[in-house]
């Protein structure tokens, strides 16, 4: 989903980003900043990104490979971390993406009853 947002809809409306070119290697780049990130899974991670970038279901596409390790996990959520500063950044305004995770949890909680 953040994916795909940075992708069709950059936020603050400037120019969309280049999976390949600019989306995909800034994460990439940036995971080493994280002590705990293994980069024996950076490989798999980046695969995620770039089904996710081809507008796959990143779920189904990871679960063919078996169960995800914890190792490989924690770099995920290492990813999501970047995809949602990196957000904020384009949109020049912090706490971004919090403010829109928060109103979709809200509709989809207002939708159920």
């Amino acid at each position: 989903m953040l994916t795909g947002y940075l992708i069709a809809e950059p936020p603050g409306g400037g120019e969309q980003l280049d999976p390949l070119n600019d989306l995909i290697p800034a994460v990439i780049r940036r995971l080493p900043s994280f002590e705990m990130a293994d980069p024996e899974q950076v490989p798999m991670v980046t695969g995620v990104l770039m089904a996710a970038a081809m507008g796959m279901d990143t779920v189904a596409w990871r679960d063919r490979f078996g169960t995800i390790p914890p190792k490989e996990a924690m770099v995920h959520g290492f990813v999501l971390w970047l995809l949602a500063d990196l957000f904020d950044s384009l949109a020049d305004k912090p706490g971004t993406i919090d403010q829109l995770m928060r109103e979709t949890f809200e509709t989809m909680g207002s939708s159920e009853g």
